[in-house]
């Protein structure tokens, strides 16, 4: 389920810090022009029950590209992070073309993106969970920073809720065995993840197809996929991309793009795996050629 959020009182001066935080220094990296923040939401955080006993904020930041090469250079955007005081790390060569990267500064990380071609640069910041009640650990991943499908079991956590982590759980004594250490899952561990936090590859499959998507191929990086009209740039073809759900009602999504020129116009495509079902998801623009 979708949960946006907006700045009002409620909003913990985490989220409102690293708004600000990276908007300054997008404004740093191009000061003409304004940088924009193509979405901001958060992901639910839970333990046994349905209600959420916390969330992790979110903010999706739109820095640079649209027609023109991305100014100033990768290794430029790493040193702006690290000289805010910031740990940056170059992420292993991608696809060609493409650049990734991660920052981070205490429990906040971003995610930083430039796509082939004159890509757009983008950053997805996340502020450490938020907890309503009782202060809990880290939670392996969320709904939004899983390399993957979340398992919806142990909701990220990695551990078997049950023993909450530990081999041995009730029993007299003190000596009862906890159902994840019996079936070699522990100790300790969640039975259906194995511990990741994450579905297995067979398990996602599954999930696909409940909605009746394929599983990827893998054959095409950017799929061919008929160009929509009616946008006039790559930053709010963006926009519109990222507030789309899939088929499956999630709308997180690890988003690639590439900015190509066909003809008399610019190509803006997108691409992405879907973090709800692991489903490949594309879209192409067909934007104006400034």
């Amino acid at each position: 389920m979708d949960e946006v959020f907006s700045e009002h009182p409620g909003t913990p001066e985490s989220a409102v810090w690293l708004k600000g935080e990276l908007l300054r220094i997008a404004s740093a990296l191009y000061p003409d022009r304004r940088p924009v923040v193509a979405r901001e939401w958060t992901d639910p955080v839970r333990l046994r029950d349905p209600a959420p006993v916390g969330h992790r904020f979110l903010f999706l930041c739109c820095v640079g590209g649209d027609d023109r090469p991305s100014s100033p250079g990768f290794d430029d955007v790493l040193r702006a992070f690290t000289t805010e005081g910031w740990t940056a790390h170059r992420r292993s060569p991608g696809p060609p073309g493409e650049s990734w990267a991660t920052a981070r500064r205490e429990d906040f990380e971003v995610r930083v993106y430039e796509g082939s071609g004159p890509g757009l640069l983008t950053f997805t910041g996340w502020t450490p969970v938020v907890y309503t009640g009782r202060q809990l650990g880290r939670p392996w991943f969320t709904l939004s920073t899983v390399p993957g499908v979340l398992c919806d079991d142990c909701h990220g956590w990695g551990v078997c809720l049950l023993c909450e982590g530990r081999p041995y759980s009730g029993g007299s004594g003190g000596y009862g065995r906890c159902v994840c250490a019996g079936n070699n899952a522990g100790p300790g561990k969640c039975i259906e993840c194995g511990g990741s936090g994450a579905l297995t590859a067979k398990a996602t499959s599954w999930v696909r197809k409940r909605y009746g998507l394929p599983d990827p191929d893998g054959t095409e990086s950017f799929p061919q996929v008929p160009a929509e009209r009616g946008y006039d740039s790559a930053t709010s073809a963006l926009i519109a991309v990222s507030e789309r759900p899939c088929a499956c009602g999630e709308f997180r999504c690890l988003w690639r793009n590439a900015i190509t020129d066909a003809d008399d116009h610019t190509l803006a495509r997108f691409a992405g795996t879907c973090q709800g079902c692991a489903a490949p998801r594309a879209y192409a623009f067909e934007l104006p050629r400034h």
